[in-house]
């Protein structure tokens, strides 16, 4: 191979760090989603209002949700 031939292929470091942000993004989705379900919500339509926002806007959602979503400590029920 000639070494003034370019790789057309991506360099490995963008393909890790991608890959990276890919698995965090899931990881953070699937949290959020998880906590949302085994909350209890007093209002009609809270979760799935919740899980619509965590999936139509996956990161943002997902932290707003652990930033303004979850109820505070002393307000859970310990169980």
């Amino acid at each position: 191979m000639n070494e003034s031939t370019q790789n057309p292929t991506i360099p490995l470091w963008m393909d890790i760090t991608f890959t990276v942000f890919v698995l965090a993004w899931i990881f953070i989705t699937i949290s959020a989603l998880v906590a949302i379900v085994r909350t209890d919500f007093d209002r009609s339509g809270g979760k799935f209002w919740w899980c619509a926002l965590v999936i139509a806007v996956p990161v943002l959602g997902a932290a707003v949700w652990f930033l303004f979503g979850r109820l505070p400590r002393e307000s859970r029920v310990r169980t």
